[in-house]
């Protein structure tokens, strides 16, 4: 059985919730300034540059966005080098926001909002608002804001001004007259795998309509793209992330019922539109990297964001890990409201293994923790046996995440550290040196807003048992993220 600290009471002087409506609050404007630590030392080692990015306002104009995922993107820089830590915040400058901006009010459709007007304003209207705001990587020699369902911004790496849409040359904008009607833009995911054998990143975009549509992107070291595949799904789905092996790319198409006459005439939002699809089996999508054919095998239902990554094993078959939840629990959420964010139907993302074997076409799986975790990182060379995530410690009160976890993948063990009342970012692993001879001999980089202080703080934890080397405060909160990377 796994061994796990006791999940953390609820604070009798901090409502989750209550806590969760001041840090999504919106920040206020952009900043630079050097850091220091209140508390330990930046390792001697420690040195590059940290990239992280999520919703930097939630609010356009007199409308507030009712999902994060619709929040107006922020990337963060932290540049770490022997002089100090230096720290830069920018809004990503896209068209929607400037345009948005100089209006004083909200213009476009997004992911979670309908634009004010009913109907008249939302009906046929399918081009929504690319927010930036999920993810960031650089690659190829450029940095890019990633959003779900568009094309990446270009930043500059050092200054994050914006330099605009990034379609590698042509190559994600859309062909066919549909497309280029509904969706002139191909999609280009946040969550996009780069090969520590090859270099090169691999991503995908789906495409939603009558046919339902998945598009894998493969981009070499030096930046040119190609889509290497187009196939049709046989029903609407999710997808959020993938894994990448050493011959695969691996994909769970979670059974969602989308309704897409909804959406279209603006009668819900788009994630209003997403529910359950009852009794309708997962679908594993192994796609070689080869370029052989796909191979498609049947799960048991479940819904997946995120994945720690997966391995091969030697007799052919494919080892996965990821947070898996019994269902999809989407809508929107006025997170300026305690109570909605109370009454959020999250369920439990739990760490689970599958084992997948093409040759014989089956798929079975197997908890690994009972302690609910998100954000799931691995070792920057992939296939190991630990993981490190988000973790929700404290139950029945509101879906936050006020510590983290680190996973055995192999035994189940799970060490929990928690925070409370303050709430945990994603933990970016750095690997401090190329000879370290234990997987968790690492560092881990997290953002940690601080109620008490309604400030946020870089947090540098030791990953073996997740204590603390060092915390650095901002000269500001900084709305809960999603992604990042470091360089």
């Amino acid at each position: 059985m796994p061994s796990v600290e006791p999940h953390a009471p609820a604070s009798l002087e901090h409502d989750l919730a209550e806590v969760a409506v001041r840090a999504f609050e919106p920040v206020e404007g952009e900043v630079d300034a050097a850091l220091t630590p209140t508390e330990g030392a930046v390792p001697d080692g420690l040195r590059g540059v940290l990239y992280r990015n999520g919703p930097g306002t939630l609010q356009v104009g007199d409308t507030p966005q009712m999902h994060p995922f619709d929040g107006d993107g922020m990337v963060s820089r932290f540049a770490i080098g022997p002089d100090g830590v230096r720290y830069r915040n920018r809004f990503v400058q896209t068209r929607e926001r400037r345009a948005e901006q100089r209006a004083g009010r909200m213009l476009h459709r997004a992911f979670g909002t309908n634009v004010p007007g009913g109907l008249r304003r939302n009906a046929l209207r399918m081009r929504f608002k690319n927010a930036a705001n999920t993810s960031v990587v650089r690659h190829g020699g450029v940095l890019l804001a990633l959003w779900e369902g568009g094309l990446p911004h270009a930043l500059d790496p050092t200054s994050l001004a914006t330099l605009g849409r990034y379609d590698y040359g042509g190559r994600l904008r859309a062909r066919r007259p549909v497309e280029r009607l509904f969706a002139p833009e191909r999609p280009f995911a946040a969550h996009p795998s780069i090969c520590p054998a090859t270099g090169e990143l691999w991503s995908f975009g789906l495409l939603i309509g009558p046919r339902p549509t998945l598009l894998v992107h493969r981009v070499d070291p030096e930046g040119t793209l190609r889509t290497v595949r187009r196939l049709s799904l046989p029903r609407a789905s999710f997808v959020h992330d993938f894994v990448l092996t050493r011959r695969w790319a691996v994909f769970f198409l979670s059974p969602v019922r989308f309704d897409v006459a909804r959406a279209l005439l603006g009668l819900s939002s788009p994630v209003d539109a997403i529910g359950q699809d009852p009794g309708v089996p997962s679908t594993v999508l192994l796609l070689p990297r080869d370029g052989g054919p796909p191979r498609w095998l049947e799960a048991a239902p479940c819904f997946l964001f995120h994945f720690f990554g997966g391995r091969e094993l030697d007799d052919g078959r494919v080892v996965v890990d990821g947070c898996r939840m019994d269902g999809f629990a989407g809508g929107t959420v006025d997170l300026r409201d305690p109570q909605a964010i109370r009454d959020v139907p999250l369920d439990d993302a739990l760490p689970t293994r599958w084992w997948i074997d093409p040759r014989r076409g089956t798929v079975e799986s197997r908890r690994l923790s009972e302690v609910p975790m998100e954000l799931p990182t691995e070792h920057p060379r992939g296939g190991g046996r630990f993981g490190w995530g988000t973790a929700r410690l404290v139950r029945g009160d509101a879906p936050v995440h006020t510590g983290w976890a680190k996973l055995d993948r192999e035994t189940g063990e799970t060490l929990t550290r928690a925070i409370t009342p303050d709430l945990a970012g994603e933990p970016v692993v750095v690997v401090p040196r190329s000879d370290a001879r234990d997987e968790d001999d690492a560092w881990l980089l997290s953002l940690v807003y601080r109620a008490g202080a309604h400030r946020t703080e870089l947090w540098i934890l030791d990953a073996r048992d997740l204590s603390t080397l060092a915390r650095l405060p901002l000269p500001h909160h900084h709305p809960p993220g999603f992604h990042g990377c470091f360089v």
